[in-house]
């Protein structure tokens, strides 16, 4: 059995990282052929086989749906339930379960994620409404380090996105919040310096959190903690069966009821813990931890006995049958880790002293943290490219703080927020001091130690690696020589060399409608333009330019120019500025002129455009930047126009191997003259799939073509590396090279079901 189920669980995992899925008519054949296994007692083949028709059979069910090729774009009529908690105060992003689609009622579970710049009445979780929108397939920026938001609006099953493009027709169906946003509503009027910790620690909302909280969770390694998850649910079980046992004993003691106290308090801890589970919104990580939970009932029940191996196997198996693309989240992954560790931590020490004490519970504890910190390091790191050092203390102090003080203060504070108002302030005003004196706790570790190190974006196979070295030097002594784990660390020492590449590398992130180009050689590097600021909040720089940044190992910046002041250019520009040191700061405001030249890294950077006191739109003010090495050149043009082309056409020596295409390959732009100077290998459009004004033009992409140019596209690409060395260029797109799934490939337009 444990074969069977580790085999159909490897499958499983595997069948996603698959660039195509198997046919569906082939799915049969493969069925026919698990059950032949599983009749010759062939375990492991049957159960291979039986993991890939699973997963295979959910993706087709989820592709099965797309939005039909004439709503792309258009406006369309959506009815739905709004499916996000939400509050006034935060960006009016959410997620509507589609019922109706202009005429065309829905009978499967399909969902939209919209935006709605001014909501015409305040939107709350459970509304059904009528909206007037435009809609594109799901897709999104895909750089090295970022968010892979389209492959979360899978697991979703959020199957197209867009906007609302019209007030007057939107129309509230129906007013009925969910209880989840009655308690936020009524949690959002309480005066608290701390609402955003406290409302992800009582309710899982995390919507208040800013960037600076996100980066003090990560750098502390604290993420746990402000997720409901398994940790404060095995909590709430504890104190609800604790307490059962406390209070219904002498009582059912005195009565002499033939009553299993055990099973009682059993039973009211599960179903405690299935409320703290709803008051989550029912998040996959309360349910797998509940599930657990209602499995070591079962069996306790039963007078069962399963190894602890092959119970995470069942549960494990579980999931993966409920919850199939909870595999693609990385809580999954991060918990069924987390669990392993546990385990290994009591097989490899096990306590063995039979009374409890505090001495033992600390030294069982600190065993535990160490172990997750050490062990789960290459996951996080991989990850999330940060390392935290001081993990391993603020998680020995904070995990009981949070837990066993904290926690229940908060759960309490919430119970008497619906009795009364004022009740509710009281409590939650000590519990915002709790808060508060264990931010300040975790500002005195990080000023004493130095808190966090960033980790550059490095091949998967060197942190697996670093893995199995931890988990081998965790090994009892007499199974392995703990000496050969060095072996499997030299990837990874090898990693933390400086780099000597003799080449430089450019890249072109992926950043919607906008630009931004880093070139970088040895740790040094140049950023041109900063992408878009989003209407919704945030920016391109802070989701995709800094953690790509990061990833690449780059800690400051030589230069940084903006070509213009466009939002699609210079719309991160402040958030660059406040979280990347900046040594030289060129804009087409300021120094950057025409004959502007710098010798950087054996680079020449010379500046062909504006010349001084020259005037226009912005885009023809834009900053045109050549980079080259004297053998290979790149040409960053930003927004200019044809009448700029023309006078620089001849006036200056233009020709150069990579081209950023002008203005994102509009009509305006990329004349014949120009194309012919240029005499561009290849050429570059930094472009959002399906903008509103159709960059590139055909007419431009045939002109580059019918020039014998080699054609890229950001949104078909995602981040587009180019390798320049000696006068070749190796050239790789993110998206074809390391994000290849056939979950991630573009979306086919179909027909409603």
């Amino acid at each position: 059995m444990d074969g069977w189920l580790f085999s159909f669980m490897t499958a499983s995992a595997l069948t996603l990282l698959l660039p195509e899925l198997p046919a569906a008519w082939l799915l049969p054949v493969l069925l026919f052929g698990a059950l032949w296994f599983a009749y010759g007692r062939h375990w492991v083949l049957s159960g291979l086989l039986t993991g890939m028709i699973w997963m295979a059979s959910v993706g087709h069910w989820q592709l099965a749906w797309q939005l039909p090729n004439d709503k792309i774009r258009q406006v369309v009529l959506v009815e739905g339930q709004v499916e996000t908690l939400l509050s006034n105060t935060s960006p009016s992003r959410f997620t509507l379960r589609l019922t109706r689609l202009d005429d065309t009622a829905l009978w499967r579970d399909v969902r939209l994620r919209l935006s709605w710049r001014s909501p015409a009445w305040p939107l709350k979780q459970g509304q059904r409404v009528r909206l007037a929108v435009k809609l594109r397939p799901p897709h999104a920026s895909l750089n090295l380090g970022g968010f892979n938001y389209q492959q979360w609006m899978f697991a979703q099953g959020i199957r197209a996105s867009g906007y609302v493009v019209s007030d007057r027709q939107a129309e509230l169906l129906t007013e009925a919040p969910t209880i989840r946003q009655w308690w936020l509503d009524r949690f959002a009027s309480l005066e608290l310096k701390h609402k955003a910790w406290l409302a992800a620690l009582s309710l899982g909302y995390r919507g208040w959190l800013t960037t600076q909280d996100w980066w003090l969770v990560q750098r502390t390694g604290i993420a746990h903690l402000i997720a409901i998850s398994g940790l404060h649910l095995g909590m709430v079980s504890a104190f609800a069966y604790t307490l059962m046992v406390w209070v219904m004993g002498p009582i059912l003691g005195r009565k002499k009821q033939r009553i299993n106290l055990h099973l009682l308090a059993l039973g009211v801890a599960l179903l405690l813990s299935c409320g703290y589970a709803a008051l989550a919104g029912f998040s996959l990580p309360t349910v797998r931890a509940w599930l657990m939970l209602v499995m070591l009932v079962l069996l306790l029940r039963s007078n069962l006995y399963w190894r602890p191996a092959r119970l995470l196997l069942v549960c494990l198996s579980l999931f993966v049958l409920l919850f199939p693309l909870s595999l693609l989240s990385l809580s999954f992954w991060l918990s069924f880790t987390a669990v392993l560790v546990i385990y290994l931590v009591f097989w490899r020490w096990p306590n063995r002293r039979r009374n409890w004490s505090l001495l033992t519970a600390g030294q069982t504890m600190l065993r535990m943290q160490l172990a997750l910190s050490l062990l789960m390091l290459p996951l996080v790191a991989w990850q999330f490219g940060v390392v935290s050092l001081v993990s391993p203390l603020v998680n020995l102090l904070a995990v009981p703080y949070v837990t066993l003080l904290l926690l229940p203060l908060c759960l309490l504070a919430l119970l008497f927020l619906v009795l009364d108002r004022a009740w509710g302030q009281a409590l939650y005003s000590v519990a915002d001091q709790l808060v508060s004196l264990g931010l300040n706790g975790i500002s005195v570790i990080e000023s004493l130690m130095h808190s966090a190190l960033l980790v550059p974006a490095w091949s998967g196979w060197v942190w697996l690696c670093a893995l199995f070295a931890c988990i081998w030097l965790a090994l009892p002594q007499g199974l392995v020589h703990r000496a050969l784990a060095v072996v499997l660390l030299i990837p990874l020492l090898s990693a933390w060399l400086p780099s000597r590449e003799p080449g430089w590398r450019i890249e072109v992130l992926d950043v919607g409608q906008g630009l931004a180009v880093i070139v970088h050689r040895q740790g040094r590097a140049l950023l041109y333009d900063t992408g878009p600021a989003y209407f919704s909040g945030g920016s391109a720089a802070q989701a995709q330019i800094l953690p790509s940044l990061r990833a690449l190992g780059i800690r400051r910046l030589d230069w940084l120019f903006i070509s213009h002041q466009d939002n699609d250019h210079a719309g991160g520009l402040q958030d660059i500025l406040a979280h990347m040191p900046v040594s030289g700061l060129v804009t087409n405001l300021g120094r950057c002129r025409a004959g502007w030249q710098q010798q950087w890294q054996g680079l020449r950077l010379e500046v062909l455009w504006p010349p001084d006191n020259q005037t226009g739109s912005q885009n023809n003010l834009s900053c045109v930047l050549k980079v080259s090495d004297g053998q290979t050149a790149l040409l960053l043009s930003g927004d200019i126009e044809n009448t700029v082309e023309k006078q620089l056409v001849g006036a200056v020596d233009l020709q150069a191997q990579i081209l950023l295409a002008p203005h994102h390959g509009s009509a305006t732009s990329s004349s014949e003259a120009f194309i012919a100077a240029v005499q561009p290998q290849y050429v570059v459009f930094s472009q959002a799939r399906f903008n509103r004004w159709g960059f590139p033009r055909p007419e431009v992409l045939a002109a580059y073509q019918e020039a014998g140019v080699h054609t890229y596209q950001t949104a078909d690409t995602g981040q587009l590396r180019f390798y320049v060395n000696k006068g070749r260029i190796h050239i790789q797109a993110v998206r074809q090279s390391r994000h290849n799934q056939w979950y991630m490939q573009s979306s086919i337009p179909g027909t409603l079901d």
